[in-house]
């Protein structure tokens, strides 16, 4: 299993595990041993990235979790919905009519890779990042139709039950059965409003008020362009997948129970890919931090406490090959995940104080984080990871949305 590392702890003769791919295209071959140029240039103008690289004295020592079938379903699905999407998109670059878009075809897609998930079951959601921000909208609608027919898919009895109350009370679907196609297409086109501001995502000027009266406006704008063949609880979800459990957010202000069951899986779903997009928003917050503020942070009220509860489990913030410095000065490997809690995976400790490799005849076995609290992590990919041992923020009640000044706030929390 690949170690995943940062580009400055890249060293030559270190071998990739994989290609890397930048912008979708692919600048260095899986396999390839990197020279003193690969690292001088990588350094230079890749910083941030994070590398897979081949390590044979652990693979030796340990047997990491295989994720290849997790990945190639969510890489699959993803792929589908986005490429499903980039049409829409496309047609609003060219100033072109949503009329003139086959959204029957596109209901079929959806309903094709529904079917593809449910005989895929899965017990973890990873998500890529592999396009750049010329087509985040698309690529952000397939990572939100993917979380919450995971998410879905776990909370199923949930969903009944939820569905039967509100339309006893509300008589908002009298589908309240498992039918959860209105989830997956509600979630694919939630965003659809944003496509004529997506010039918003390229700048860093501050939003205008009419920038910002747009964005708050995007749910109904973009409930109203769907065409009247799609289901009522579809435009539904789209229209209030910006509204927060508490009554905080967007457009209306609703809250509790007025928030359909869909409404709130799409809502977490939305939020935690928005505010992880670090090469769209500059802003964005890494998976552990914004994972960890939506289930027991500052922002925990804004979601459905049950779903947040499972949607937790799904998530998994350190994925399989991290790095993780210990409060000792070690740096532990990720080899298995936590399904109870994903901020205290399995891992080995594979490398000294300074970062060197332990010899392999000292290497212990893996330890659990969960039942080994000794063992603390410090940080992870530079950032202080000491708040996912505390209960709660010290804000802890976060303020009510009020103006957004920037697109990132229009996503997150």
């Amino acid at each position: 299993m690949p170690l995943l590392v940062q580009c400055h702890e890249l060293q030559p003769g270190m071998r990739l595990a994989a290609d890397l791919v930048v912008h979708g295209r692919v600048m260095l071959a899986g396999g390839s041993v990197l020279t003193y140029s690969d690292v001088d240039l990588l350094r230079q103008k890749h910083a941030t990235l994070t590398l897979q690289v081949a390590d044979p004295i652990v693979d030796q020592v340990v047997e990491f979790e295989d994720e290849s079938y997790e990945r190639e379903v969510a890489h699959t699905t993803q792929t589908k919905i986005t490429q499903a999407m980039s049409e829409v998109s496309e047609r609003f670059s060219r100033q072109a009519s949503l009329t003139t878009v086959n959204f029957k075809t596109m209901h079929t897609s959806v309903t094709e890779v529904m079917e593809y998930l449910n005989a895929k079951p899965m017990s973890i959601a990873l998500l890529s990042r592999s396009l750049d921000s010329d087509s985040y909208l698309s690529e952000h609608a397939g990572n939100v139709f993917y979380l919450s027919m995971i998410l879905g898919a776990a909370v199923r009895e949930y969903i009944a039950t939820e569905r039967l109350r509100h339309t006893s009370a509300n008589s908002l679907d009298s589908g309240f059965n498992l039918n959860i196609t209105p989830l997956g297409v509600g979630a694919m086109f939630c965003d659809i409003g944003m496509l004529p501001l997506q010039h918003l995502f390229k700048t860093d000027e501050p939003l205008t008020k009419q920038d910002w009266q747009a964005i708050r406006d995007h749910p109904i704008s973009g409930a109203e362009a769907l065409p009247d063949s799609f289901s009522p609880t579809t435009k539904m979800v789209v229209r209030t997948h910006h509204e927060n459990l508490d009554g905080s957010g967007y457009p209306i202000g609703l809250s509790g129970d007025d928030l359909h069951i869909f409404t709130r899986i799409v809502r977490i779903a939305d939020a935690f890919d928005a505010a992880t997009a670090k090469h769209v928003y500059k802003e964005a917050k890494s998976p552990a931090r914004v994972l960890w503020e939506m289930t027991v942070g500052p922002y925990r009220r804004f979601y459905d406490p049950v779903l947040m509860k499972v949607f937790c489990k799904l998530i998994q913030p350190f994925p399989i090959g991290a790095k993780l410095r210990l409060v000792d000065g070690r740096y532990a490997v990720v080899v298995r995940y936590s399904r109870q809690n994903p901020f205290l995976p399995t891992v080995i400790i594979a490398f000294d104080e300074q970062n060197r490799r332990i010899p392999k005849a000292q290497l212990m076995s893996p330890i659990s984080l969960e039942q080994r609290r000794d063992y603390r992590i410090a940080s992870f990919a530079g950032e202080d990871m000491a708040f996912i041992y505390g209960s709660r923020l010290i804000e802890d009640f976060a303020p009510a949305r009020q103006e957004i000044e920037t697109i990132f706030q229009a996503v997150f929390p």
